[in-house]
């Protein structure tokens, strides 16, 4: 069985980029093409696109080996069958060649809730058959291994889909396909590629019984994964019963409520509980992030949620060509560098650097915050009302001085002209309420998400009503120096939340002479759902951070350059040169010959590259944060994941440092939808 799927696993090979210093703040798989961060994009199914994904083996209501009842899945022992029939350990060494563990919840290391203890459904074809057997699909009382009317008998035959162009999903239904006829040759399970549009648009039809949904996260929070997988985006398309579905929300509601962590901890305990014996999904399993650097890299901090680099305490004092200036050769180049748009990974690494947000992740903690542009914040006693007070004496790079009003007029730029398919709706949902994910949501029920014509078609009033609404919960002080923001409802992630490229605080003059939002109520509309193409600041920028942007020639390379006035003192580096090199080999030998201080390595390649690692920091789970540098002096790349590395206390004269081992910050979930149509 294993010899087989390596045949598919040498096929995805190309389609798995593992470094995490490479494509900025991508997990370690790059995934599908849909989203670089959060749910997919926004893709409105035509009547053209539901003719192609409808399910031939849908529609009869009966179990005659040819097909399925819509409601298959809604026999919980179905859904554990299929769990057990799922070869992960497979998927782990020869798709991701060892380095991957398997998913136990939906939720990640330092997340509140998470338990590396947790139970986990395992590949077991005995157990598999035991749950099969076990179903009760036709509702007639008898189980199916004593019921000659019943599946074990009669078999069944469905469509799994996957989106074409991720490999990785491929090899998921095939693997799904031969374990299960393996327990019963009359359970067919036919795999199906389609166009992505095409795919999502059988989703949210209800179309597809069993699919695999990928979430990469926006903040490191379980609400970020809980809520797409159970009552948003996922759960939606699951067409979860409505009991179930009050369950988890009742969950989510209280979880993302709480601020303190031990008693969210508590709540998505529950959570995690109720959704693994309600086998609503199965995670299946996460990679784990490597990148590269040359040893004479000094002060790097991993970033906590992305995999993209804070430039600001990185030195290289021993460098032997340019100790000033960093180059790091990828691949892709940003969208857009305005921060209310920017939903893409190599963007939001030029962003982190040039802007800055009220407050940002401590070091590699997930859960600690430290003051950036905010030097203290309070909350009052029922969690609504933040109050962040503004740091004085704080420079725009273009020279305006760091306003109350810059940071108001930031927040509700972004929850009015950022639209659904921006980062905006994880901000509009705290400060709207849940599931008020975009602006349009309060003005009336002829907007549409992303829809600016039909926005604008609304009576005057209403649009004016909805932007004094988002004004009103965000309010400056200039005097006081503070601004006061409130919320729907307590928000336990609310830092994160604001911690992340999406919060960054812009010059308002510098925007509305630029030809941005003039901050009337009259005129917000204007800006709603801007593509970056529109955009006058796709490619312009002007924050406070400690470095500034110097020139982008788009698809060839961006510099940044440090800000000398950076009010916490200027960087040690003196430039930052982020170039798209797409040959792996032009990257290499830059690398080798000392020109490039960070590279892409796509996974293919980690063979020619792990023979130059003479340090290594390893991931520690327990402490979630990497261990300090341990001497590597030699490797055998026959071996998988940590394995192939030798620990010895002897210095070695190899030329890189390796990060290795922490779980990505995506994964996919088998979904099971209990009632298509």
């Amino acid at each position: 069985m294993r010899k087989f799927y390596v045949l598919l696993a040498m096929l995805m090979v190309v389609s798995l980029v593992l470094t995490a210093c490479a494509q900025p703040t991508a997990a370690p798989v790059v995934e599908e093409p849909e989203a670089p961060a959060g749910e997919e994009p926004v893709v409105q199914p035509t009547a053209e696109v539901i003719e192609i994904v409808l399910n031939p083996y849908l529609g009869s209501n009966k179990l005659d080996g040819n097909g399925i009842p819509p409601t298959f899945f809604d026999d919980v022992h179905i859904r554990k069958a299929f769990a057990y029939c799922f070869d992960y350990q497979t998927i782990i060494d020869d798709v991701y060649m060892g380095e991957a563990v398997q998913s136990k919840t939906l939720s990640l290391p330092g997340m509140p809730g998470y338990d590396p203890n947790f139970p986990a459904y395992e590949y077991d074809l005995a157990k598999c058959e035991e749950e099969f057997k076990l179903a009760d699909v036709d509702k007639d009382g008898v189980p199916a291994g004593e019921d000659p009317d019943d599946i074990w008998e009669m078999g069944f035959r469905f469509q799994m889909l996957y989106n074409t162009g991720n490999t990785t999903r491929e090899i998921y239904t095939e693997i799904v396909s031969s374990n299960v006829s393996s327990v019963n040759p009359k359970f067919v399970v036919e795999t199906l590629g389609l166009p992505w549009p095409s795919y999502l648009a059988a989703q949210r039809a209800h179309k597809v019984p069993m699919m695999t949904g990928g979430w990469l996260e926006d903040i490191h929070d379980p609400h970020n994964w809980y809520q797409p997988y159970t009552t948003g985006t996922y759960g939606a398309r699951q067409n979860l019963p409505e009991d179930l579905a009050a369950q988890f929300k009742a969950l989510l509601d209280e979880g993302v409520a709480a601020i303190d962590f031990d008693t969210r901890s508590q709540i998505y305990t529950e959570f995690n509980q109720l959704y693994y014996d309600q086998a609503v999904g199965v995670p299946l399993v996460l990679a784990t992030s490597h990148g590269y650097e040359q040893k004479w890299v000094e002060g790097r901090v991993m970033n906590p949620i992305f995999s993209n680099i804070y430039y600001y305490p990185i030195s290289k004092p021993t460098d032997p060509s340019d100790p000033g200036v960093f180059v790091v050769m990828t691949t892709g180049s940003p969208d857009t560098l305005d921060p209310a748009l920017s939903y893409d990974t190599a963007s939001g690494e030029i962003i982190q650097n040039v802007y800055e947000t009220l407050v940002f992740y401590d070091g590699e903690s997930t859960s600690e915050f430290v003051p950036q542009l905010a030097t203290e914040w309070t909350v009052s006693e029922d969690g609504t009302v933040w109050t962040f007070n503004i740091r004085e004496g704080v420079k725009f790079h273009e020279g305006g001085d760091l306003t109350a009003s810059d940071v108001a007029y930031s927040f509700q730029r972004g929850l009015l002209q950022g639209g659904y398919s921006s980062p905006q709706w994880l901000l509009a949902e705290p400060f709207l309420g849940v599931g008020l994910d975009d602006i349009t949501a309060i003005v009336d029920e002829w907007a549409s998400a992303d829809d600016r014509e039909s926005l604008m078609a609304n009576d005057p009033a209403v649009l004016v009503a909805a932007c004094e609404t988002v004004k009103s919960k965000i309010v400056a002080d200039d005097e006081a120096g503070t601004v006061t923001m409130t919320l729907a409802q307590p928000w336990g992630p609310f830092l994160p939340t604001i911690a992340n490229g999406w919060g960054s605080v812009m010059d308002m003059e510098w925007v509305i002479e630029n030809g941005g939002w003039d901050g009337s109520c009259d005129t917000w509309q204007n800006f709603y759902g801007m593509v970056s193409a529109d955009d006058p600041f796709t490619t312009i920028a002007n924050g406070t951070g400690p470095f500034k942007l110097d020139y982008w020639t788009q698809g060839q390379e961006l510099s940044m350059l440090r800000f000398d006035e950076y009010w916490g003192g200027p960087a040690a580096l003196e430039q930052v040169l982020i170039q798209d090199v797409s040959e792996f080999g032009t990257r290499f030998a830059a690398l080798q010959a000392g020109d490039a201080d960070i590279i892409a390595v796509p996974a293919e390649y980690r063979t020619q590259v792990d023979p130059l690692v003479g340090v290594a920091k390893f991931y520690d789970a327990q402490t979630n944060t990497y261990l300090e540098d341990q001497n590597i002096c030699g490797v055998d790349t026959s071996q998988l994941g940590e394995a192939r590395f030798t620990v010895c206390d002897t210095p070695s004269d190899q030329p890189l440092r390796l990060y290795y081992g922490r779980p990505g910050l995506n994964q996919d979930v088998l979904l099971f939808t209990f009632a298509v149509e």
